[in-house]
Parts: structure tokens; sequence; C-alpha cells
């Protein structure tokens, strides 16, 4: 069983979308470098693209969504690996019908996929614990990896600068792909956000 998991900056950025808008369920997608991996060797996910906020089921823009984000993937030598969701209710952090959907369409196309759901309750100025559950596909089922394994490639270096980002409100200047659509001007890869936590780093 290969495990998953997240550089600071697809963890920060996935949380930053939901800090965001704390109000709306969010969603987006986890991209992974495209390289042969040894038998054994986690599934690295260095980024994240954040797609909505509120209405998360209109199949339409989630179509444009994943074939422009498809092919930048493919330009940037990456591949779409995971999907991740944070629900409307603070307390709901079971994926959802239509989260296992999109999840089970990307596993189609990469086996290792994983589904993150976001636990609202643990996001906080200190970022203490994790904030995230991660799901794996095992007998045509979604269910939870065992929480002692580490999500984080360096959780040490995720916390603090996830507080550092929610401090400084990084995250008033998160696009998300809804963003985007409104204006086409507002980049959905979020280059600015990138280089602060690469100078947090």
């Amino acid at each position: 069983m290969t495990v998953i998991k997240l550089t600071t900056q697809a963890y920060c950025k996935m949380l930053l979308h939901a800090a965001k808008y704390p109000h709306c369920a969010v969603n987006g997608l986890l991209v992974a470098e495209n390289q042969k991996r040894k038998d054994g060797q986690p599934v690295l996910c260095v980024d994240c693209v954040p797609l909505f906020h509120g209405t998360l089921a209109l199949a339409p823009m989630m179509e444009i969504a994943l074939t422009l984000i498809d092919t930048w993937c493919k330009e940037n030598k990456y591949v779409i690996a995971g999907y991740y969701q944070a629900n409307e209710r603070i307390k709901e952090t079971r994926p959802n019908q239509f989260a296992e959907k999109v999840a089970a369409r990307i596993a189609e196309n990469f086996s290792e996929a994983a589904l993150i759901m976001v636990d609202n309750s643990n996001i906080s100025m200190g970022c203490y614990d994790p904030a995230i559950s991660v799901f794996e596909h095992h007998d045509n089922k979604w269910k939870c990896r065992d929480a002692s394994i580490d999500c984080c490639e360096d959780w040490s270096e995720a916390q603090k600068i996830m507080s550092a980002l929610l401090e400084d409100r990084s995250y008033d200047s998160l696009i998300d792909f809804d963003n985007h659509l409104d204006d086409l001007r507002n980049d959905w890869t979020n280059p600015e956000i990138n280089k602060s936590i690469l100078y947090l780093c």
C-alpha cells in the first residue's frame, strides 16, 4: 500500500482555502510529480489547486477545471494525485457522495489517489494538530487512514508556516478556480502564496 504525504506548500494552501471561506464548503485537487517511485516510496503531493467554494457539485465547472488543470499538470510534469474537501459544517469530516465520486474519477487515472477531508475544527492559529483526514481507496470503498501515519513530509515545518500564514491573513490573497472564472487575470496557481511559503521555509 502506497502512502500519500503532503509538502508544506500543498498542506498550507489547502488549509488557507478553507480559512478564506469558513462559511462555505471548499474543494480542490492535489498534484504530485509524475515520476516512477520505488516500492514503498510515498506519493508526495507537491502542490494543491483550490477549485471552488460554496456550490461544489456543478458538473460543467468541474469538467472545465479538470481539463485545464490536467493540461497544466502535463506541461509541468505533474499528475493529479488526489482530491480535498472541507465541508460546510464544522463537525462534518466524512466525505460525501460528491467527494467520493470525484476522488474515484481521479483514481481511474492515478491508482494511488487519496481523498483528503479538511477538519475545520482543527484550523487554529497554533495549528497544534494536522487538520486533515486522509482516505484511501480499498475494496471499492474510501477508508480513513490510521491517524498515526504522518500526513506531512515535515509536520513541524508545516505547523510553523501555517501558523505564520494564518497570522498574516494570507488566505485573503488565495485564488481558487471560482475566482479565476470571475476574472481570468486571477491566477489559480497562486504564485504569490507559493513565494510566501518558500520564503518562510
